[in-house]
């Protein structure tokens, strides 16, 4: 890699993007639970669906990754969540809801394996604390930006939107 900082950069913006994927559900609960006619508790489910395909991928995640490739597998897990994403802002069962749910939460663990496998490959030595600490902090940043961003837009444009 020809400049290791600014592919640093690109996987801080994708973990970022999976954390604002993750927190959409719990910023927008209120919308959720009105959209499907669900409780708070169902959307503690959908919540914890989004990390339960972590407890399966976590282990033969890295196996994954290394059989066909960091690259490959994060732009298959960055699909995944995408399209995810999508059926949740399209559907009007909440039982596709949560399948799409688990589908994007599979995506983002293979994404947190895959990804944090790329930065130790790159970052050797006294670079390797700044490169990860970097990295993990992209998963706060989008908890933060989904808290304070789809709530706006959600007003603005709409749920589905968000």
């Amino acid at each position: 890699m020809q400049n290791r900082w600014a592919m640093l950069g690109l996987l801080f913006a994708a973990r970022t993007v999976m954390a604002m994927q993750f927190q959409v559900i719990g910023a927008l609960s209120p919308a959720i639970m009105a959209r499907f006619g669900v409780s708070l508790g169902d959307v503690g489910l959908a919540i914890g669906l989004y990390f339960a395909a972590g407890v399966v991928l976590a282990f033969p995640g890295g196996t994954i990754a290394a059989r066909f490739g960091e690259r490959l597998v994060s732009g298959v897990a960055l699909a995944m969540m995408a399209l995810g994403g999508a059926v949740m802002a399209l559907t009007d069962s909440w039982s596709i809801f949560l399948a799409a749910q688990l589908v994007a939460g599979a995506g983002g663990s293979l994404v947190n394996v895959s990804m944090t496998k790329m930065v130790t490959d790159v970052f050797q030595g006294k670079d390797i604390a700044t490169a990860l600490s970097v990295f993990i902090n992209s998963w706060p940043v989008g908890i933060a930006l989904s808290l304070v961003l789809t709530p706006v837009v959600a007003a603005t444009f709409g749920a589905s939107a968000a």
